[in-house]
């Protein structure tokens, strides 16, 4: 589906921050990191901090594409190591070269415009360009899901600043994961772990 024709609803972008996992690339190593959508008012923004490859690819690209996944272990990995090439499909929008994860259930091209960028972050604004429902899988909300996301998250703050507060946190979304989760959320905690 193409730009102005794209309901977000349809591909999982709801209002409010979406947890997606983003990818981007340049050259030819394609990248792919969690990263959450803003949706506020049908305006669409991402919020990129310095030092990361996102960052680094998006300055330079001004493109990305957010994955919608329920898969955990995606989360985890990607969070801290390279995805394995063979993840990514490779396909073509104009003149971009995108690599959407293969098994997404679905996923948004963006261009990003007006970029703010401030001595830690960028803000860009998001245009949607192009779109694939790949899957459509109806899941029940899953309180280990969501709580690897956080730890995933939790886990980036700490590694930025060392805080304990964010392993505390981190042990607490665990418990929820450990509770809640399957097998899939667990060892994708144990990941979390390994990887501190």
């Amino acid at each position: 589906m193409l730009g102005k024709n794209i309901n977000l609803d349809d591909f999982g972008i709801y209002d409010g921050i979406c947890e997606t996992i983003v990818t981007t690339c340049k050259g030819w190593t394609p990248n792919a990191a969690p990263m959450g959508i803003i949706r506020r008012n049908d305006k669409l923004y991402v919020r990129l901090f310095k030092g990361s490859k996102t960052y680094e690819n998006v300055l330079a690209e001004k493109f990305l594409v957010a994955n919608i996944t329920h898969d955990p272990m995606i989360f985890a990995l990607s969070t801290f190591t390279n995805l394995d090439d063979s993840v990514f499909e490779q396909t073509a929008h104009e003149n971009h070269t995108m690599y959407p994860l293969r098994d997404a259930q679905s996923w948004v091209a963006f261009e990003c415009i007006n970029a703010k960028i401030t001595s830690e972050a960028m803000v860009a604004e998001l245009v949607p360009i192009h779109a694939r429902l790949n899957k459509c899988r109806i899941k029940a909300p899953n309180r280990g899901f969501y709580g690897v996301i956080e730890a995933c998250i939790h886990a980036t703050r700490y590694q930025l600043t060392g805080d304990e507060k964010y392993l505390k946190l981190i042990k607490a979304y665990g418990e929820i994961v450990e509770k809640c989760g399957g097998e899939v959320e667990k060892n994708a905690l144990k990941k979390v772990y390994e990887f501190l």
